[in-house]
């Protein structure tokens, strides 16, 4: 998996979550964002990047700012490098 698609799964599992926790559907926070359903899943799934103005909003529904998305999402990314660099080395190694 390349750190491009880690990135985007990260933070649609970050989002999932963050819905979930509000009780929301995908219909529903769509709804609430101007979204499709079928938008909102390719984004949880790590299908589909979001841009800055959509993660702002999509944020802002689920009541969660700048510093919870950083933290989590960056903390699963960082870790996620860290066994993708560690396995690499491992085969060079090898």
């Amino acid at each position: 998996m390349t750190k491009n698609k880690k990135m985007r799964r990260d933070i649609g599992l970050f989002l999932k979550e963050a819905r979930i926790a509000q009780s929301l559907t995908g219909y529903q926070f769509g709804r609430l964002i101007k979204i499709s359903q079928q938008q909102i899943s390719r984004y949880e799934r790590g299908e589909t990047g979001i841009n800055i103005e959509t993660l702002d909003m999509m944020l802002g529904v689920l009541g969660k700012n700048w510093s919870d998305f950083f933290f989590s999402v960056m903390a699963n990314y960082s870790e996620d490098i860290a066994e993708m660099n560690e396995t690499k080395n491992n085969r060079f190694l090898s």
